[in-house]
């Protein structure tokens, strides 16, 4: 039976760009990206989290090195085979270079074009150039789509669709 970690010790943020070897179409999730918009960290972080565009994550994941990959399907941590990643998948766990700690996550965001797709309720979409901001010099996710996963209502009313897509188009764009 093959040994999965238990344990995490996340990359430092300033340790990112090098782990991913040349790939830079990521973005910054979850509390680190909500601390550097919000200008200071309001709770510990067990992990760190970064967002790929489906479109994309191919590449990513090769950069980060096949054996070192496990996408999370089922509540369970499955290697990578180095196939195209399937549509059930959201997120993907990263091992260090031993495999004895998780120092990763990568949260997978569907893609058509030049558009984001909300997975849970596909009525809202955004243009990739409202997707991220740039906090303390880095990309990270838009503070209203990292609200909008966050609240994890299967289901919004039309006017609650047309008032998230207001929202996150509101902001400056991505220069």
């Amino acid at each position: 039976m093959e040994k999965i970690p238990s344990e995490w010790r996340p990359l430092r943020i300033v340790d990112l760009k090098g782990e991913l070897a040349g790939f830079d179409d990521w973005v910054l999730c979850g509390g680190y990206s909500v601390a550097l918009v919000a200008n200071g960290d309001t709770r510990d972080h067990g992990d760190i989290d970064i967002g790929v565009f489906r479109s994309e994550i191919d590449g990513c994941l090769h950069a980060l090195g096949k054996e070192r990959v496990f996408l999370c399907v089922d509540g369970k941590h499955v290697r990578w085979s180095g196939e195209t990643v399937p549509a059930e998948v959201h997120d993907i766990w990263i091992t260090d270079t031993v495999g004895k700690y998780w120092v990763l996550q990568v949260m997978l965001f569907d893609d058509e074009g030049d558009f984001v797709v909300y997975r849970r309720d596909r009525r809202i979409r955004w243009s990739k150039r409202h997707h991220s901001r740039i906090a303390s010099g880095i990309r990270v996710l838009n503070p209203f789509v990292t609200l909008l996963f966050k609240t994890h209502k299967p289901t919004l009313a039309d006017k609650e669709v047309h008032d998230v897509i207001a929202l996150i188009e509101s902001g400056p764009e991505k220069k």
